[in-house]
């Protein structure tokens, strides 16, 4: 294995339970990496760096990867002590895993990506031709972003097999939903890519922005001053999918689930807000290797079609519920108000008086 790489993705996590089975998408989101460099040829040219945050038993223990992903995988162990003594009061703080992980990272080209996005091998084969082609010098001195496509959740919380996943992205993925907008960096990350150089240049992340959300942006506007920014992601066709864990009936605001930056955003300190020191430089982190699986067989055609025809009766009929779910849900919660506590024979004229015969419902309009 060689000393340095052309490409290290780094990504973190931890052994906890995350809205749903967040190991399966660890797993996944691994050995599709894997599979899709070695099928590539380039295992001794990309390296994936998991920075394991304060897992009481750690992911290598428990993550089962197949053979190609055990090979370029690597975990990154911050020990619960000393997540617990510099997280501060965040339960997870994501810029500091990062930047422990891309501090450490061998790669010419360092990509950030989540701990549930897969990447595609458009993206591996255009990254490894650029880095090799004329244009290289101009690579480096670029910044790389780019949105994602969302795999259903209908599909995702089933937690298939990974040639179920494989093949659903190949079938399909051109349909799916791209999560993306007027300003890229704005939006829900697939890849976020710079050269090694330009990392150590602006120290990585804020580390102050331990939260969640926002950490892409302001990195991005720190550089941006003095680096291009190019959208990746419409040129390669979104090749990054995201295993959506977000139920369709809740919100998909971060802010549901844990606190996020925008609430508490610091001020400016220039492009090296986190000074010599970012990256946990002065603490030495274990690195481990997994442990090998056999691979899992291959399901039947049938299997996969089962797989497939689900998902799609359920994103239907969560497209025909879930738009309407919240109105439907106050005009619930209105009717059993008026009714609670009412003798059961007078609740139809209730709801009568409640639905049917207000103003509003015989094109009256009350001024």
């Amino acid at each position: 294995m060689r000393s340095s790489k052309t490409l290290s993705l780094i990504l973190c996590s931890r052994n906890d339970a995350y809205m749903g089975n967040s190991l399966w998408r660890l797993e996944t989101t691994l050995n599709y990496v894997g599979d899709r460099v070695r099928s590539l040829g380039l295992d001794d040219d990309v390296e994936v760096i998991v920075a394991d945050w304060g897992s009481e038993v750690p992911l290598a223990e428990v993550v089962a990867l197949g053979p190609a992903a055990a090979r370029i995988v690597s975990f990154l162990r911050v020990t619960p002590a000393l997540a617990r003594d510099v997280q501060q009061d965040s339960p997870f703080p994501e810029v500091l895993a990062l930047n422990a992980a891309a501090r450490r990272a061998r790669g010419q080209y360092i990509g950030r990506i989540d701990q549930d996005t897969l990447v595609g091998e458009r993206f591996l084969r255009w990254m490894f031709e650029a880095a090799a082609g004329p244009k290289e010098p101009a690579l480096r001195r670029t910044l790389l972003f780019a949105n994602r496509t969302n795999i259903p959740y209908r599909l995702a919380v089933l937690c298939p097999p990974l040639a179920v996943v494989e093949r659903f992205v190949a079938w399909f993925g051109r349909w799916l939903w791209i999560e993306n907008g007027r300003v890229i960096y704005r939006n829900a990350v697939g890849i976020w890519l710079a050269h090694r150089d330009v990392w150590s240049e602006c120290g990585g992340y804020d580390e102050r922005m331990i939260y969640m959300n926002d950490m892409e942006i302001d990195m991005v506007e720190r550089l941006m001053s003095t680096y291009p920014l190019f959208d990746l992601g419409s040129l390669l066709g979104y090749d990054f999918y995201h295993l959506d864990h977000y139920h369709p009936r809740g919100s998909r605001s971060s802010s549901s689930h844990r606190e996020v930056n925008s609430h508490r955003l610091p001020p400016s300190l220039g492009v090296r807000p986190s000074g010599e020191a970012w990256g946990l430089a002065a603490y030495a982190l274990e690195r481990t290797s997994p442990v090998s699986r056999a691979p899992e067989a291959s399901p039947t055609p049938a299997v996969f079609l089962g797989f497939s025809l689900y998902t799609a009766i359920r994103v239907g009929v969560d497209r025909l519920i879930y738009p309407r779910y919240p109105a439907w849900k106050r005009r619930a919660a209105i009717a059993w108000a008026t009714v609670r506590g009412k003798p059961l024979k007078r609740w139809p004229w209730l709801l009568r008086q409640l639905w049917l015969d207000r103003p509003s419902a015989n094109g009256v309009v009350m001024r």
